[in-house]
Formats: structure tokens, sequence, C-alpha cells
């Protein structure tokens, strides 16, 4: 079976499940089963579909169970379970790279959930020696230990009792480092990434729970990941449920978790997000005939800015909490933009022998490891200084620092010192900065570990040589509104409100739209939230749903102006010129100088139709903008429909003169004056011009041409021009611009 068939059907699992329907989840999972060789599925699967049919069985005849709640998570959760071994066996040779790694594992410790107890016992066992050994000074003999701990514990699918009080003993040890300590936790992680055991998820809070620079926020990190990985999955674990709530309880891990959610999204600012709301207006098939804005460029005049714009008025709720979005910007600005800007840089020097080893692309940065103190350098100075700096430098992840140092040797050795001048240099404002934000938030050193280590997890989903092997979280999208566990045990409104901000602000307008209706329904009517719903509407172009939002704004009579000229461009863009005018014309009542307007206004009147209106409108804005060659085009249209010929003569030529790259509409309508006026040598002569114009890399076409004639032709006859030679005219033309 096809992996992609095998997540199909247990995604088809999941969701029965998820929904209450145990019977056809049930169903599934034993059609999946027959395709594996599993005898103790079969066994498992009649266990739990016998459980499930006692408890129906009973809840039928009207026994009151008071346990029924908890036991339908439990058979839930068995469920599952067996989906997940399911599916794994199904899909194992999917996985290479970490069918090797297990083969080896498999080598000292056997299969048996307890020989990898007893493994893990003698591991600890190795580490407390090998930390004696050191301490007197003794080398110890092998690898570390802490490395096949990573493996152990990363390849467990589940972890027993037995092996989890002995990880537990990692997390109280003294005999083990901070950075193996992080090792561990790193393993755990994408362990329950890979599969899930509400065992590894406590374990991460044992982590968190013990609170040690660098490893907590690595716990705190993984476990959030988790949770947002298998949100709909925790409810059914009720020592999970109990745990969060105290954890929620705690305001240093609540500040910490609002924190570490914004750094997520920050560093998914390097992924294209999928969105969740596609658009749902099909492009326009372009009309034959050109519209009035195409031919005389109406949108031009003043540009788009003036009415796409955000609100001035709104509150920037981001910036208002003090030392927490300021304090991951202050950062983010020197390692992302929208993405990390360091990952290009860093992402060529990912190809060291250092990196093979999954485990070196999780370990923080230190002087003293292994192969950075066996690396041979003529310039053990420089580079001890090199170390000593990277160790200090807050801005660089981890895994770029090694990088950095391995790549160190193959510079130059007389350039070395020149990088190490200009490094330190570099370093020492960053400190000075690091320093001053530490004094005022004493919380800035632990959000630069939770950047640096999303960094280094960031870099392993999208840069390890087996990374497709590996489910990765950037790719997965986060809704708040629907996230349990956020939502249960999290989230702070005001927390809530900034997320949607960030959303906004990073123009992810399906995410903040979703955020800020979610926040409509909690806390009822907002203009705020009005405005920017229809905002972020406007910016997907999807102008029918803007106005509507922009209406609902309106009816709290305040920033008036700002949504008036909203709801007149969103018209605009709709064709809704009727509309559009009304609000333009209201917008001119509040703001009667402001030239954008009335040129917005005559735009309507235009295409209206009115076009006596429309020149007024017109006139007012070339009357002080009298160099604006946007407006001189629809003047000169207008002048030439109104049957002002000596004027619009003067207009078009004006035009001309004066433009690089005249449109073949300018071309035309100076042919239609002259055309009019009798002069039909110079009509020619501009209506040859207009065909042969270039735009967009293409020649005016034959057909647009024709088009844009036979629609000026009420306006010709009008001017003058005999109806019935029209015909002869155009095909005239047509011949002669072949």
């Amino acid at each position: 079976m096809e992996r992609s068939e095998v997540e199909r059907r247990y995604n088809q699992v999941c969701d029965d499940v998820y929904h209450n329907r145990i019977k056809a989840a049930l169903d599934r999972v034993g059609a999946l089963i027959r395709n594996t060789n599993q005898s103790n599925d079969f066994y498992e699967l009649e266990n739990v579909t016998e459980n499930y049919q006692n408890l129906l069985k009973y809840a039928y005849e009207g026994y009151k169970d008071p346990d029924r709640k908890e036991i339908l998570k439990k058979i839930a959760a068995s469920v599952l379970s067996l989906a997940d071994d399911v599916r794994f066996s199904l899909s194992e040779k999917e996985y290479p790279e970490r069918n090797l790694e297990r083969r080896l594992m498999a080598q000292s410790a056997g299969d048996d959930p307890q020989a990898l107890s007893d493994r893990l016992e003698e591991l600890l066992s190795e580490k407390v020696l090998h930390h004696m050994l050191e301490e007197t000074g003794t080398t110890p003999y092998g690898t570390n230990p802490v490395d096949s701990l990573f493996r152990l514990i990363w390849l467990s699918r589940k972890i027993k009792d037995t092996a989890a009080e002995k990880i537990r003993k990692v997390a109280q040890s003294a005999d083990f480092e901070v950075h193996e300590k992080c090792l561990v936790v790193s393993a755990l992680t994408i362990s329950l990434l890979d599969f899930f055991d509400a065992q590894k998820i406590l374990l991460l809070m044992e982590f968190v729970r013990e609170n040690e620079k660098e490893v907590y926020q690595r716990a705190l990190t993984g476990l959030v990941l988790g949770l947002i990985w298998y949100d709909r999955r925790i409810m059914f674990y009720p020592e999970i449920m109990v745990r969060l709530d105290e954890l929620s309880q705690d305001e240093g891990i609540q500040r910490d978790m609002e924190a570490l959610l914004l750094q997520l999204l920050m560093a998914r600012e390097t992924e294209t997000i999928v969105k969740a709301f596609e658009e749902e207006v099909l492009p326009e098939m372009k009309k034959m005939a050109p519209k009035f804005e195409d031919k005389l460029e109406l949108e031009n005049i003043f540009g788009e800015e003036d009415l796409e714009g955000k609100n001035p008025d709104w509150k920037e709720m981001i910036d208002e909490v003090p030392g927490l979005f300021e304090r991951i910007e202050k950062f983010t600005k020197m390692q992302m933009e929208g993405g990390d800007v360091f990952l290009s840089t860093f992402s060529q020097l990912k190809r060291f022998d250092f990196f093979t080893r999954m485990s070196n692309w999780f370990i923080p940065f230190y002087a003293d490891h292994p192969e950075l103190k066996s690396m041979d350098t003529d310039e053990g100075q420089i580079f001890a200084r090199l170390l000593e700096g990277l160790g200090r430098a807050f801005y660089l992840c981890n895994s770029d620092k090694y990088s950095f140092a391995l790549n160190f040797n193959a510079v130059p050795q007389q350039q070395r010192s020149m990088i190490m001048t200009y490094f330190e240099a570099e370093l020492e404002q960053m400190k000075e900065m690091a320093s001053e934000e530490e004094i005022l938030d004493p919380a800035a050193a632990s959000n630069s570990v939770f950047i640096q280590y999303i960094q280094d997890l960031y870099r392993f989903f999208k840069l390890y040589p087996f990374h497709n092997e590996f489910n990765d979280i950037f790719q997965k999208k986060i809704r708040f509104s629907e996230l349990y566990f956020y939502r249960n045990f999290f989230e702070r409104e005001n927390f809530t409100a900034r997320l949607a901000a960030f959303y906004l602000d990073k123009e992810h307008y399906p995410e903040a739209i979703d955020l800020y209706g979610y926040l409509l329904e909690k806390d009822g009517p907002n203009s705020d939230y009005f405005e920017k719903i229809g905002y972020s509407y406007q910016k997907m172009k999807r102008y029918a749903n803007a106005i509507e939002y922009y209406r609902k704004a309106e009816l709290f009579d305040s920033n008036r102006l700002w949504i008036l000229k909203k709801l007149g461009w969103c018209s605009l863009k709709i064709r809704d010129y009727a509309n559009a005018l009304k609000y333009f014309e209201g917008a001119a009542l509040l703001q009667p100088d402001d030239l954008g307007i009335q040129a917005r206004i005559g735009h309507c009147q235009l295409s209206l139709k009115n076009f006596g209106d429309a020149l007024s409108s017109y006139s007012k804005v070339i009357y002080y903008q009298p160099d604006n060659l946007n407006v001189l085009r629809p003047v000169a249209y207008c002048q030439f429909v109104l049957g002002k010929l000596d004027a619009a003569e003067e207009s078009c030529n004006e035009v001309l003169s004066r433009s690089d790259a005249p449109s073949p509409f300018d071309l035309m309508n100076l042919g239609h004056v002259m055309l009019c006026r009798g002069k039909r040598k110079e009509a020619l002569e501009a209506y040859k011009k207009s065909k042969s114009t270039v735009t967009d890399e293409k020649l005016f076409s034959t057909e647009a041409f024709q088009s844009a004639f036979e629609q000026d032709i009420p306006h010709l006859i009008k001017n003058g021009v005999p109806e019935e030679e029209l015909p002869l005219i155009l095909d005239y033309l047509l011949i002669q611009t072949e």
C-alpha cells in the first residue's frame, strides 16, 4: 500500500474518533490491519472492540455508569494507538534512514521494551562513570553515551513506565550537563512528533517543571510543538489534562508560552503559508471592450496607496505590549525578515560530517564539544577567541555557530585575524544591547534561547539530509481559534488580539480574518475588528466581503472618513460605480481638499457616463496639479465626448508630448478628435501609431483596436462623423494598419 494511501486511511480513522464515530473507526482499522502481518494488532482490535461493545450494551440497557465518559476516552485512545501501530507497520519501509538507525540500535539493545529499559539503565550508569572520569582528569574511553541515549529515545515508539522513570532521573540529575539534558529533550520532541505517546508529553512536562535554563526553553518548545501536532488527541488523556491545568496556573510559563507562540509564527515566515481560505473569486475574463479605467488609466491618477493603506488610527496592539513583541522583534529583525536572514548563508555550511550525526543538529553550542576540541589549527588562540565569542553570540542559532566554527579552518590564515576583529567588534555592540535588554527585562535571555532553538529545529526540518522522513511541524497550519490546548488552558483575550494583529501585520489575511472573527464571536460587535476583517478581505481582493464588514464598521460612526474611502475603493473594484460615487462624495464632505477623492469622484462619474460632471471634478484636480499627466487623459476624453474639440486636441497633444510611452488609447483618442475635426490624414497617422503600440510586450491587437473604436462610435457620430461612413472608415483603418 502506498504511503499516501496509508496516510489517507489513517487520517480517516482519526477523524472518526474525533467525531465519536468509534464503530466506523474500528471498521477502518480492521481493514488496515488486514494489510499487515501483525497478529498482535488483530488481538488488540478484538479486545478494544469487545470493550466498546460492552459499553454500548450497558448504555443501551439504561445502566448509569458515572465512569462512562472516562471509559470512552480510554477506548478512543486505544483505537488511536492501534491505528498508530498499524500505520507504522504499513509505512515503515518508506523510511530507509530511520530503519538503518533502528537496526543499529536493535543490535545493541534489541526490540523488546524491557530490553530498551535495561539499555537506558546501562547508558545512565555509563554516563555517571563518564562524568566521574572527566572530574578526575581521566580521559573517558569510547563515545559519549548521551549520543546513544539520544538515538534510543528518538527511535522508541512508546516509552514504558520503567524507562520513563529512568528518563526522569536525567531531568533531576546533576551528573548530566545542560547540553546533554537538552539532547534528551530534543530526542523526546522528535520522537513525539514521529509517534504519539502520552508518556513523552509527560516527560517533557517534567523537564519544564525542573525549570533549568536552556533545558526549560527546549522542553517548553517541544511540549508546545507536540500539543499543536496532536491538539485534537490530547483530550483523551486525563493525566495530560491535569498537568496542563497545573502549568497554565504558572504566570511565568504563561508569559513564556505567549513569547514562544509568537516566535513560532515568526519562524514560519520563511514558509509559503498555505492560506486557510482560498480566494473564491474566479479570475474575470478580460472583455474585448476596454473599460474607461483601462483606456484612460484612471487608477493611476493618484495610485492605490491612499485607499489601500491601513487605518492610521488603529491601535498597534502588539506594540502596546511592553517587553513581549518588542523583545522578539528586536532579536528577530537581526535574524529574520519574514524568514531567517541567516538561513541562506548557513544552509551551504551544513555539509560537514558533523551534521551527518542527527543529534548534532540539536545540541547547544559549547566550546568543549569533542569535534571542536579535536580541530587542528595553527592559531589556537584565535580559534579559542572565536569559540568564546560564538558562545556569547545570542543572535546566531546553535547550528549556525557550529557551522561558523567548522568553516573557520577553511579561511586562509592571513584573513582569520581580520575576521575575528570584525566579529568581536560586532559582538561587543550586540553584547551591550543584550545587557541593556536584560536589565530592562530579565526574560530577554530566555527569549533568545527560544529563538535559537526554534531556528535549530527549523534548520533540521529543512536541511537535514533525511528531513523528508520527519513530520515538519513548520508546515502545519495553526488555527488558534480551533486549538484545543490554547483555548482551554493558555488563552488570554489580549494575547489572542495580539496574535490577530501579528497576522494582519505580516499580511497573512486569512488567519487574521479567522482570529478577528473568533474574537467577534466571543466579545460581540467591535468596530476595530470589523475594520480589520474588511481590510483583510480587501487585500485578498474579495471586495464584496470587504464591503460587508466596512459597512458594519460604519455603523459605529468612528473613523468615518477612512471607512468611506475604503467603501468607495472596494465598490470601484467591483464596478459598482453608483455606490462608489456615493461613498466618495460622502468622504469629500469630510475632506473637501483631498484631490485623490476628487479624482475618484471623476472616475465614478466618467464610468457612469456623466461626462460633464466628470470633467468638472477632474478640472478641480488639474487646477491644483496642472502637471498631473494621468489627470489629463480623462480630461481629454471628456472634452472629446462633450464636443470641446479644440480643448480636446490640445489636451491629447499635451498627453502625448509629456508621456514617455503613450498608450494606444492616448493615440486613438487623438485620432478620434482629428477625425471629428475633419483632419483625416492626421487621424490616420494617429490610428496607425495606436495600432502599432506595444503594450505588455505585445502589439495592440486588431480585435482590441476594433473593439475600442466601436465603443466610441456613438461619440464620433455625436461629433459630426456620418454614421453610414463609420463602418467604411473602420475597415479602411484596419486595412491601412495591417
